[in-house]
């Protein structure tokens, strides 16, 4: 019966009953009233059972066992005498005043189960024959029909008791150490990933939902629960014990209860670790590591079953890592020494803080209370670029930045940077202590309305910044390829900034941003869950190198390089720009020599094809679901190469050649009225709003069935991308020349324009923003999900987003592309003069044509 009362109180962890509604949080509950209320009787017995405060018994809670070191056997030994001295004092009255640090320590751990544990639950059926097999001889014949088949109920939510990680740090008595330890099950066949950063990071978020996701549809669809079975709550100690006793009534357990109990609610946790992998917020000796925690919890869980009718191994492991343990001195988990790195970044702001204090100061000189003479020269002007008076004002800016500039984007960036922030916020929920995971599940498995899809289906909106880039990359270059004509000059220095001035563009901005997290946000606050947030910082001093080199996706670790958690999108968007000239060249050349649009668009096309036929080969052979958060059955992917089907570029491309066509066709449209019928143009709405619609929406049916052939996955996968950024292709062409109507007008709201600016550093910093909430506040307490709860997250986060993308741009990113274009202004100034005069055809007079568009950066440029 020991190892009975051993199992249970690991379910329990703190000592929390099942039946009974004990508070450890009220500081009058005396621990003797939670032992009495879970120390049982026997069943086969009418003598009371020792305790289960036996002294080995609090290993669960501390670790004892294994090979673990002597200061924390010692340090486990002292807490243990403390909690002993409190249940046994020798002269019958606590020994301690108030609170006992003991008491507190013990008290701060997480409990499962909480309030509502069994709310959401999964009925499993099992054969009791099949399961006690070796136990009840002669099983069939021994027990009636309805004992013979019942269902488990097993919960779903509530899977995740982060504890009070305040309590535990500070106390004054004992030094304490928190960790998060997870509980895991047996792997179903279904993929057992952990909760944590065990994937790489941009994979993180879709890797636990489709964990979650798959082991509940699963789960639903395999087991079948018998209406007509005895339902037994495997938690419900008193439960157990009545439904032991019925199966000793007809079938004779003498000796063997406690295996008979032992093994069913084995059974239960094991499973139920399997399918919700639940945590556990714990409270130790600060003396002891994780790897003591490790070997104490593997030499008390080292016994397993195998259930011949389910084929299931009945084993369970608890574990914790370092990263996810804190102590009171070290609450963010980063080295106790401040890392070179750190220092250098903290230096380096250090140093655009003064010049951005300078560079105002003289602007405002130069500009108040008259307006004074700019200066000429390098330095002042360098100076000026970090003037946060200038900067500022190009933000809040509401006017377009040129006769050129496209405004309906701005409302299209905006919209779609919010669209992206909800869709990561709904995720952000699992990365917290949710206790209505079964609700969120079943809302993700077709129980939730129609609308519901835009949210969980919020993937294309990554794909609308992929068509704005490779149509304002076309579009600008098309335009200096025209200025260009026949200089060979103009065009060698088009071609090389082409890629000099992206580069320098994207990164300059990437890497303060990667100094952002190594060195300030892990030092910004902690929480239970900080693990996301140091980890980040770990990665980017790591692999900084890939991520600036932007191969970091490409390149196979064994450890997590992703850095940043969007990294893996500007991977993309490089390697989309630097091959695109591939596509683009041709298309322009094909044009200037026969002023015809045939030859280039067809080569367009083919382009097209080729790699909408290889997202259809790679799709059809791997077994490709249609997006990565709905795994379904029997399209279990088999992509082995390291980089995943989701982020990889070549599987992505599409987009980026719907924005190529785009690009070329405003250039070509260029100052031109394109007169398009009525009927025409409302035809082209409906067709891009269905398209549209069916991308987002029309995934619904396969989410309520939990079902979808191979081959309609392959087909949705081979031209969604189509679909969606032809249908944004024809929005943005119809609202440039004028068709767009109240649409137009609505996307070209001045408002949207400084709030487009913003976007490109929300994109890089608002995962972190999110990160830190779910790894802080979410991780502190239990809670459920809603959607009222949603949206105030969204209104929250975005703000909080856009806020500090509003300090990156303009301490990072806008001195960043003044310096690049002040720059690049003096290095062509002797080889490129502002005007060229050439003689116009009747030679009468001289025209003078504009050629510093070739040394200034792209002001039209993506974000």
């Amino acid at each position: 019966m020991d190892r009975f009362i051993l199992i249970f109180c690991i379910v329990c962890l703190s000592g929390q009953s099942f039946g009974t509604t004990t508070n450890l949080n009220s500081p009058t509950t005396p621990l003797t009233t939670l032992i009495s209320s879970i120390s049982p009787t026997s069943a086969d017995s009418t003598t009371t059972q020792k305790p289960f405060w036996e002294r080995d018994q609090f290993a669960w809670i501390t670790p004892l066992f294994g090979d673990i070191s002597d200061e924390c056997r010692e340090a486990s030994n002292r807490y243990v005498d403390s909690l002993l001295a409190i249940v046994q004092p020798q002269s019958g009255k606590a020994i301690f005043p108030g609170i006992p640090p003991a008491l507190q320590m013990f008290d701060s751990n997480g409990r499962l189960p909480m309030e509502g544990f069994l709310s959401d639950t999964i009925d499993l059926p099992i054969g009791i024959c099949d399961l006690l097999g070796n136990i009840i001889k002669d099983c069939s014949y021994m027990l009636p029909s309805f004992l013979q088949n019942v269902n488990i109920k097993l919960p779903i939510g509530y899977n995740w008791n982060p504890g009070s990680y305040e309590e535990c740090l500070v106390n004054e008595g004992i030094e304490t150490k928190y960790c998060t330890v997870d509980m895991k099950g047996p792997d179903l066949g279904m993929g057992n990933n952990p909760f944590g950063r065990v994937q790489p990071k941009y994979e993180t978020e879709f890797t636990r939902v489709n964990s979650l996701l798959s082991r509940y549809g699963n789960f639903r669809k395999s087991f079948k629960a018998s209406n007509n079975s005895l339902t037994l709550n495997i938690f419900d100690l008193q439960h157990i014990k009545e439904f032991v006793g019925l199966l000793d009534k007809h079938a004779d357990l003498s000796g063997k209860i406690s295996d008979t109990e032992e093994l069913l609610l084995l059974l239960g946790m094991s499973v139920y670790s399997a399918l919700t992998q639940p945590r556990i917020g714990m409270c130790f000796p600060k003396a002891c590591t994780a790897e003591d925690i490790n070997k104490n919890y593997n030499n008390l869980t080292n016994k397993s079953f195998n259930i011949q009718g389910l084929d299931i191994p009945i084993d369970l492991k608890i574990q914790t890592r370092d990263p996810s343990c804190y102590t009171n001195d070290n609450r963010s988990g980063m080295p106790e020494k401040y890392p070179g790195v750190v220092i250098f970044f903290y230096i380096l702001f250090s140093f655009i803080g003064a010049l951005i204090i300078i560079g105002t100061a003289y602007d405002l000189y130069i500009t108040f209370p008259t307006q004074k003479r700019k200066p000429d020269t390098l330095i002042p002007n360098f100076i000026l670029c970090f003037s946060a008076y200038t900067n500022a004002s190009r933000i809040l800016s509401t006017e377009s930045a040129g006769k050129d500039h496209l405004d309906c984007m701005n409302g299209i960036r905006f919209l779609s940077m919010t669209w992206v922030v909800e869709g990561h916020i709904f995720f952000a929920v699992f990365g917290g202590a949710i206790r209505n995971l079964g609700d969120v599940l079943g809302l993700m498995s077709g129980e939730g309305s129609l609308a519901f899809e835009a949210i969980i289906n919020a993937l294309p909106s990554v794909d609308s910044f992929f068509l704005m880039s490779g149509l304002l990359t076309t579009y600008i270059l098309l335009k200096e390829l025209d200025k260009a004509e026949n200089n060979v000059t103009k065009h060698t220095i088009t071609f090389i900034m082409y890629y000099v001035h992206r580069y320098l563009r994207i990164t300059m901005t990437y890497a303060l941003v990667i100094g952002v997290v190594i060195a300030v946000l892990p030092y910004l606050h902690y929480g239970p869950g900080w693990e996301y947030i140091s980890t980040a910082s770990s990665d980017c001093r790591k692999f900084w190198w890939q991520n600036l080199l932007y191969i970091n996706t490409l390149v196979k670790n064994d450890e997590d390089n992703s850095c940043i958690s969007v990294s893996w999108y500007l991977v993309d968007d490089m390697m989309f720009h630097f091959f695109s000239p591939i596509i683009i060249y041709p298309m322009y050349f094909s044009y200037r020599q026969s002023k015809r649009h045939l030859a280039g668009i067809t080569y367009w096309f083919i382009a097209l094809a080729c790699f909408t036929f290889g997202v259809f080969y790679i799709a059809y052979t791997t077994h490709q679901s249609p997006t990565e958060v709905l795994k379904l059955p029997g399209l279990h992917t088999n992509y082995t190469y390291h980089v995943g089907f989701y982020f990889a570029p070549w599987t992505r491309y599409q987009a980026y050649l719907i924005g190529i066509l785009a690009g070329y066709v405003l250039h070509h449209a260029r100052g031109k009225d394109i007169k398009i019928s009525e009927a025409i143009n409302l035809i082209s709405w409906q067709i891009a709003f269905l398209s549209a619609f069916a991308v987002v929406y029309g995934l619904h049916s396969a989410y309520t069935s939990q079902s979808m052939t191979l081959f309609s996955a392959t087909m949705y996968n081979t031209f969604q991308r189509i679909a969606w950024n032809g249908a944004l292709a024809w929005v943005i062409f119809s609202c440039v020349k004028g068709y767009g109507g109240i649409v137009n007008e609505f996307l070209s709201w001045s408002a949207f324009a400084p709030l487009s600016r913003l976007t490109f550093c929300t994109y890089l910093i608002h995962i972190e923003v999110q990160g830190m909430f779910a790894s802080s506040v979410l991780s502190s307490f239990p809670n459920d999900f809603s959607y009222t709860l949603n949206v105030w997250y969204l209104i929250g986060q975005l703000f909080v987003s856009m806020s500090a993308a509003f300090i990156l741009v303009l301490c990072f990113e806008l001195p960043c592309m003044r310096v690049e274009k002040l720059l690049i202004e003096t290095i062509l100034a002797p080889f490129m003069p502002n005007k060229m005069v050439l003689p116009v055809k009747n030679g009468n007079s001289k025209e003078d044509i504009d050629l510093k568009g070739l040394k200034k950066t792209y002001s039209n440029d993506k974000y």
